[in-house]
């Protein structure tokens, strides 16, 4: 599991996860998800919109977002589809995200023309 970095503007309810010092080659957005992937298709950023009713649903028990110490974050691949495992460490212990996605191969039609 790798240490992440992370921001949560608490004005939007907006949670950014990411790998200080990696570059994003390309996002894809699902639901209240945005994954960012560098150029050798490794996870490197995770924006979550409306992260405090994502995280209720996700996670064992509530937990302010405001109060994390710590995120570690993990991609497991497996067949056609992408498992991440959140790891959020705060002043009342730990507790695990865990979040399935599509693994996504080509372009974005929209991008070429």
């Amino acid at each position: 599991m790798r240490d992440f970095k992370f921001d949560y503007d608490e004005e939007n309810d907006d949670l950014f996860i990411y790998l200080d010092g990696a570059k994003s080659k390309g996002a894809v957005e699902i639901g209240n998800f945005v994954f960012d992937f560098d150029e050798s298709e490794n996870l490197v950023a995770i924006e979550i919109f409306e992260a405090s009713g994502v995280f209720s649903k996700l996670l064992a028990k509530m937990i302010e977002l405001t109060n994390i110490k710590e995120l570690k974050a993990e991609i497991i691949n497996f067949r056609n589809m992408a498992a991440i495992q959140i790891k959020i460490t705060t002043d009342s212990g730990n507790d695990t995200a865990n979040i399935t996605i599509p693994c996504i191969k080509e372009d974005s039609p929209a991008l070429s023309y």
